[in-house]
Order: structure tokens, then sequence, then C-alpha cells
């Protein structure tokens, strides 16, 4: 009987302990490669960020919002996590940055010649379509680009359309959503890659110490052992 007992605790204890897994929120926008929301995957950085979350011994709950309303709501609430978020200076008192995942470059992405900077975009383009509340927004603005110049879209959008139908001169984005979004059709030609910020996992301002700590050392642990790179490469096309 004894053993009977211990063996049906043994078979419980695992459901017991699943049960007990504390839920955390996170928001996730529609931009792949880097994160989306279907049944093959969820891209580079929600795959990521579920798998350090699930590891550090919590049940992620997935979320999409618009951009700058999730980040809106990441900032007020308490507990609350959000990917893929660059660490710009205008951000950066009001996030927790809990694990950095990797550098992230930016393009200008146009059907002419491309550009070799920043500065020669400002003076050469007269509209670049960017993403609405993106990290690729606040750095055309920081470095003089006019509301005039700026065609502002959701997260979201086939900003690559625009250019090909003569729209806009040039799409401002990373490098792997713009290569990601290149299908039939004329090619794009992709400017030198720009503008390297942080990728991160950040969380509310006000966040469990304990939960920032056991996230990013179960990001760093699946660093160590090559998950990261393997996820990516998943996800990054061949070209």
């Amino acid at each position: 009987m004894l053993r009977l007992i211990a063996c049906l605790l043994s078979l419980l204890l695992p459901c017991s302990l699943a049960a007990e897994l504390r839920d955390i929120q996170l928001y996730m926008p529609d931009a792949p490669p880097l994160a989306l929301q279907g049944d093959n995957g969820n891209g580079i950085t929600g795959d990521i960020a579920i798998m350090a979350l699930q590891r550090a011994g919590y049940n992620p709950l997935v979320e999409n919002a618009p951009w700058l309303r999730a980040q809106k709501r990441t900032q007020e609430s308490r507990d609350v996590m959000i990917v893929p978020l660059s660490r710009t200076p205008e951000r950066e008192e009001h996030f927790t940055w809990v694990a950095n995942i990797q550098p992230l470059y930016r393009a200008f992405f146009t059907l002419d010649n491309p550009v070799a900077s920043l500065e020669e975009a400002r003076q050469r383009y007269r509209m670049i379509a960017v993403g609405l509340g993106s990290a690729q927004e606040e750095l055309l603005r920081s470095n003089g680009f006019t509301d005039d110049q700026l065609y502002v879209l959701k997260l979201g959008d086939r900003p690559i359309q625009l250019v090909r139908r003569g729209r806009v001169d040039a799409w401002f984005t990373t490098v792997l959503e713009g290569r990601h979004q290149w299908d039939s059709g004329p090619e794009l030609a992709m400017s030198a890659p720009l503008a390297p910020l942080d990728m991160y996992i950040a969380c509310s301002l006000q966040c469990d110490p304990q939960l920032v700590r056991s996230v990013h050392d179960a990001l760093e642990s699946m660093r160590s052992d090559g998950i990261l790179q393997r996820i990516t490469e998943r996800y990054v096309p061949k070209r």
C-alpha cells in the first residue's frame, strides 16, 4: 500500500508543479521573422523569449497588440514582458532590461542605388516608410528626418509594396525584417547595415527581481548551449 501511494504521488507531483507555474504576460508584435504568432513558431525573438520564460519556471501568455499600445501597457503594468525591444536612449528609463538577445542592424530598402549613411538618406529621400513606434522611427527623428519625410505605418503592414509601386522612396527597417519580405518581383537594393542597437527581452519598470534574474540566466544558458543561434538560423532566409 505504501509503495502504491508513493507511485501515485510521483505521478501527481509533476502535474501539481506545472499547475503552480506563474503566468507572465508577454507582448509580441507581428514583425516576422523577429516575432509572429503562428502554428509553426513565434519567430526568432518570440521563440527565444518563450523558451527562456519556460526554462525559468514561468508560463508565458503571449499577446499581440499594436506596438505603441503594447509598450505603454508594459510600462504601466507590473511584471509584464515585451519582445523584441531595442534599447534606445528614449526607452532607457521606462523599462527593465532583462536580457540582451543580440545586436540588430537597420537598413534602407529601395529600388534605386542604395545609400551609405543616414545623412545621405536624409538628403536624398523625399518619403521613407517606417514602422509606427519602432526604434527605426526614433532613429530617423533623432537624426533630423522631418515629419514630411516619414510615411509611418503600423507594424505588420506591407511597406515593401509601397516601394515597388513608387509611393515611397525607401523603407527603413531591420535587416532581418527587410530581407524576410523579399518575394517575387523586382528585388530591392539594401543599403549598408546601419544603426545597430541591442535587441532585448524587456519588462515593466516595476518588475520582480527574481523574475528578471531567472529569465536572464535562462537566456544566457541558451546562448551557451547554442540554442539562440539555432533558432536564428531557422528563420533567417538563406540568400
